[in-house]
């Protein structure tokens, strides 16, 4: 198998009657790519539809092999939740604990045992103990990419991942993305022209 991510053609309804179809798709392993697309194009619902978080009315999403959604028969959350790595665009934090121990509910979420990865590594050492409502907006996004990629799940979903970075910071991040990724494959859905230099792959929705 050389695919990490698989998806056949998966049409989405959403209230309101608007539906959407997708394209077939493959993520390899190691690969990076980027899901651009005017607004309203479906980037957000495609994220949402891969994760198995919207039902379908046709098509199915494996990992590794495995089923994480199928249109006819959903798969059990739990499996999804080590399946998957998730950055959603609006990161949630619990204000009244520290970075260190919104980290360690994260890691215990996912039932892993290991220390969350250093703060450091995305900039912000030496804020281990502070509230996440000391951080900018920028600055939580840099945890909440931390949080996606805890444990082994091989395929990461991000959603507008630097839309709150300055130029510096969203460069750090992906390096970080690149030095972190290994076997995995992540999709990103994003605006931001400043990520093209650093994935292998870009897809575009009308």
């Amino acid at each position: 198998m050389s695919w990490v991510l698989q998806s056949t053609e998966l049409e989405i309804s959403l209230e309101g009657g608007k539906t959407f179809v997708f394209p077939p798709l493959e993520l390899l392993p190691g690969e990076l790519v980027l899901l651009q697309g005017n607004s309203g194009s479906g980037k957000s619902t495609w994220m949402h539809a891969l994760a198995g978080l919207l039902p379908m009315r046709s098509g199915h999403v494996e990992i590794t092999g495995h089923p994480i959604y199928q249109a006819s028969s959903p798969t059990p959350r739990g499996w999804r939740r080590h399946a998957l790595g998730l950055m959603p665009q609006r990161a949630f934090f619990w204000n009244s604990l520290s970075l260190n121990e919104n980290l360690a509910l994260a890691a215990w979420s996912k039932g892993l045992t290991a220390e969350p990865a250093p703060l450091g590594r995305v900039g912000l050492a030496g804020k281990e103990g502070q509230s996440a409502r000391t951080l900018s907006l920028g600055e939580q996004q840099r945890v909440n990419a931390l949080r996606a990629f805890m444990g082994k799940a091989p395929v990461i979903l991000a959603d507008e991942p630097t839309a709150s970075l300055d130029d510096m910071h969203a460069e750090q991040l992906l390096h970080l993305f690149r030095e972190i990724l290994g076997d995995r494959a992540m999709l990103v859905s994003s605006h931001d022209a400043r990520l093209a230099p650093f994935v292998d792959r870009i897809i575009t929705l009308p």
